[in-house]
């Protein structure tokens, strides 16, 4: 009876839901072989993975040679918690969100400063306090006397970046 109750509670798991793990850690494997050397060092990883990783940035052009490395990764993987990789590539993920976000901000506040001047430098003004008045016009200004386009664009990238600045980012 004890034997069949246990029996019972074993889950079975499909050899499909094994390749879907087993290819989700391959993956995980890939993305971290990916990662530039500032961000991997923020990642929790053991030497022997942090080799196996180095060893997949080495491998060039060999694709058969690679998908191996990958498949080894996964197995590195499989043999360790992957929650704390998980979640310090969420938290650099959330990162490079926000960061977008703020770019894509000030990018909507300088086309506004191009198309509508004083108004809009005023209501930057209003939503960031820290932001130069003076300096903002006078880039706008200097942005519609420009004679040429390409001055016109280094006005343009110049607004971005006092903007970005006032923006904290």
């Amino acid at each position: 009876m004890q034997n069949e109750a246990e029996f019972d509670e074993i889950e079975t798991v499909s050899k499909s839901e094994l390749k879907r793990a087993s290819h989700a850690l391959q993956n995980l494997g890939k993305r971290l072989a990916a990662l530039p050397a500032d961000l991997l060092a923020r990642i929790p990883l053991d030497d022997q993975l942090l080799e196996a990783i180095a060893l997949a940035k080495r491998i060039q052009n060999k694709r058969s040679a690679l998908k191996r490395h990958y498949q080894f990764l996964g197995k590195l993987l499989r043999a360790r918690n992957t929650d704390p990789i998980i979640a310090a590539l969420t938290e650099i993920d959330q990162e490079s969100q926000q960061s977008i976000q703020r770019h894509h901000r000030a990018e909507r506040w300088r086309d506004r400063i191009i198309e509508q001047g004083n108004d809009a430098i005023d209501a930057l003004l209003e939503e960031v306090e820290r932001a130069d008045r003076q300096k903002l016009r006078q880039l706008w200004r200097n942005h519609q006397n420009a004679p040429t386009d390409p001055k016109r664009n280094q006005h343009s990238r110049l607004i971005y970046k006092e903007i970005k600045q006032a923006l904290g980012s």
